[in-house]
């Protein structure tokens, strides 16, 4: 917590894409001073009398001058206010990224909150609705293992986690064979009839 503290304490937090930034500002103030001078220079020449490339350098220097540092002195001061834009969705992308490593690494992630100001507040809230529903399938996850090792512990649970009833037992065993030394006895209409070959070895 104290990390994520002094990372949002700070105004460079992503080097890379506010660099990139910083650079493409920087470009673009000198191309625009270039195209500027150019054509304050043309028009120069053109308008003014006929006289040496240096001698209108260096009267565009004297009326121009002062704009150019002025221009330099400003140039600072927005990129100041760039960076702090810059940290306004730089900030919040970190804090998610940073979630999103915690929640694949299988930790408890906190609800997470971004700044007022900062950009992209919704991405925020569906990151919290796709951690608790994350949340919530490992809770299932862990329900459906205890009881696959209880089923597996004590097979003769039912799914409901109660016994077979012992005349279900019954059923279910396999029936009993017959000991082969009882004889097998056909009764007729008159008497009874033992088989002979059964008399004559017990006899």
């Amino acid at each position: 917590m104290e990390n994520s503290r002094q990372i949002r304490n700070r105004l460079f937090v992503d080097p890379e894409v506010q660099a990139a930034l910083l650079l493409r500002i920087v470009t673009y103030w000198m191309v625009c001073l270039a195209a500027v001078a150019l054509m304050l220079l043309c028009r120069q020449i053109i308008a003014g009398p006929p006289r040496p490339v240096f001698a209108h350098l260096e009267d565009l220097w004297f009326r121009f001058g002062p704009p150019f540092f002025a221009s330099l002195v400003v140039l600072p001061l927005i990129l100041l206010d760039i960076i702090r834009m810059s940290n306004r969705f730089s900030g919040p992308l970190i804090r998610l990224r940073r979630a999103m490593r915690a929640l694949a690494r299988g930790e408890t992630v906190p609800p997470l909150r971004f700044r007022q100001g900062d950009f992209w507040k919704n991405f925020a809230d569906e990151f919290n609705a796709v951690a608790e529903r994350v949340a919530e399938l490992e809770r299932l996850l862990q329900t459906d293992a205890v009881g696959c090792e209880k089923s597996i512990r004590n097979p003769s649970l039912t799914a409901e986690g109660e016994h077979l009833p012992a005349e279900r037992e019954q059923a279910a065993s396999p029936p009993t064979v017959s000991s082969p030394a009882q004889p097998v006895v056909f009764l007729s209409r008159q008497a009874e009839y033992v088989p002979p070959s059964f008399s004559s070895k017990h006899g």
